[in-house]
């Protein structure tokens, strides 16, 4: 098992820490790692609900290591395009209820982990993102798909096509997070 999403088992909750510093970016074997925690705790009849959460007080998660794209190997980006869809996919078909602490950035792949969760929790100095577009990419893992359900068309488009950064305090209004709480 990766040391990449650390899985703390409290009674009936499973609490994964993305546990990638300094910015908690995903990596192939991180995503892989995900699909089999979400999997095996799906089999966990002891388990009810699952706090997907990033290591540290200032990144939930920065999505992908941008360095992993920086050589335009056109075969990597789609497996790794795959290993996202794939992992947030399975993270949303999680059986129990889950639930997103985002506890600072959330940005690209780390906002589409959290929109992959039934319930979003964000501390008050959280920002999140889609900020592909600016670096000639578009989000590969639901966050095409789910933004426009949880904040409407306009914000969508505004946070996809133009990479738009939004505050705790905006996201709650927005429909983006459910809950604004104090950090820490």
């Amino acid at each position: 098992m990766s040391d990449l999403i650390q899985l703390e088992k409290r009674g009936h909750i499973a609490v994964l820490t993305i546990n990638n510093p300094p910015a908690n970016t995903w990596t192939k074997d991180s995503l892989i790692a995900l699909t089999k925690i979400v999997n095996e705790l799906n089999e966990d009849r002891d388990i009810f609900a699952l706090v997907m959460t990033g290591q540290g007080e200032k990144f939930y998660s920065a999505g992908a290591d941008l360095k992993t794209f920086a050589d335009g190997d056109k075969a990597r980006a789609n497996e790794m395009a795959q290993l996202f869809g794939e992992a947030f996919s399975t993270l949303g078909r999680f059986r129990g209820v889950s639930i997103a602490a985002v506890n600072g950035y959330a940005m690209g792949g780390g906002l589409e982990c959290a929109m992959a969760c039934d319930i979003r929790i964000a501390e008050e100095h959280a920002q999140m993102a889609l900020p592909e577009a600016g670096v000639g990419l578009l989000p590969c893992a639901g966050g095409t798909q789910n933004l426009p359900w949880l904040v409407g068309e306009g914000w969508a488009k505004r946070m996809i096509l133009c990479g738009e950064r939004v505050k705790a305090e905006t996201a709650l209004r927005i429909g983006l997070v459910e809950e604004v709480v104090p950090s820490g």
